[in-house]
């Protein structure tokens, strides 16, 4: 009776830790595990590099610029395990900071997986990150060409 007692009340201790960390540690955006979910976005595009996007204040924004060359499609795909409400906004902007594309259409509020770009002009291209409403969040942006 005293073993089963004890046996119960381990086997509650663990379901409650493991519950208690599943909720607190929230998604584990930067292991190769999450990397591997997203990647299959790139199709036939060639992975260059992933750029990790963690916001920890309010109203933070995460930037980060490459160098593009005239005449490749380059793709980058949005890998957001964020709720509705707290979605990952991807604006693309060229090298005068003008903007090109962005994975959220206002009008209809919807947020596209990828973002598409054929280069018309070689310079440094820059993706700047953030979550709406100005929330806390992380993820990954996926960079490839072809």
């Amino acid at each position: 009776m005293k073993t089963i007692r004890i046996t119960t009340g381990i086997l509650f201790f663990i379901a409650i830790a493991t519950l208690t960390t599943s909720l607190t540690s929230g998604p584990d955006c930067g292991s190769d595990a999450f990397l591997d979910k997203y990647a299959p976005a790139l199709g036939e595009f060639t992975f260059i590099k992933a750029f990790n996007v963690e916001i920890n204040k309010a109203d933070e924004k995460n930037e980060f610029s490459y160098v593009f060359s005239k005449g490749s499609n380059y793709r980058i795909v949005i890998c957001d395990p964020n709720p509705e409400g707290n979605k990952m906004v991807v604006n693309f902007y060229d090298r005068n900071k003008k903007l090109i594309a962005s994975n959220y259409l206002k009008s209809s509020k919807k947020f596209f997986p990828t973002l598409n770009y054929t280069c018309s002009a070689t310079g440094v291209y820059y993706v700047e990150s953030y979550f709406e409403n100005g929330k806390n969040g992380c993820g990954v942006n996926i960079l490839g060409f072809k």
